[in-house]
């Protein structure tokens, strides 16, 4: 059961989650490219880069990669056949993760970037209900259990 509160108490967001979709782009392929753009990003962002991955795909030349950071992640999948690529940055703390826009623009020179940003976190009544907060540009899209 849901008891409406008028005086919710707001808590810090938790982290920034941008979800980025890259079209027309360009230098999608070769994992030390890959690798090297994430490192830029999270050098940007002012984040702690724990470990890195990245993995090349030979039927299409495409590559995934991660990056685990003290702040959480950033991730990115390419399908250089599409000149596509879905990136996921989330950071919390002090770092920026909006200052990764830049440096996958400098790398991939897209035509298009699609950007989805999710402020992580939001506030809990005086009755203990978490209220979610949503960036006012993005809605929800389900809800399940």
């Amino acid at each position: 059961m849901n008891i409406a509160s008028a005086d919710p108490q707001l808590v810090y967001p938790l982290g920034q989650h941008i979800i980025v979709d890259i079209f027309d782009a360009s230098n999608l392929m070769g994992e030390q490219n890959i690798e090297d753009m994430m490192i830029d990003c999270a050098n940007a962002a002012n984040a702690t880069i724990l470990k890195t991955h990245v993995h090349p795909f030979e039927m299409n030349g495409g590559v995934s990669g991660m990056i685990i950071l003290a702040e959480s992640h950033i991730s990115i999948h390419t399908w250089p056949e599409y000149n596509f690529a879905a990136m996921d940055i989330f950071m919390c703390g002090d770092a920026q993760p909006q200052l990764c826009l830049p440096v996958i623009e400098q790398y991939f020179q897209p035509g298009k970037m699609v950007i989805n940003d999710l402020t992580r976190g939001g506030s809990i009544s005086r009755l203990g209900e978490f209220q979610p907060l949503l960036h006012n540009k993005l809605q929800a899209t389900s809800i399940t259990a």
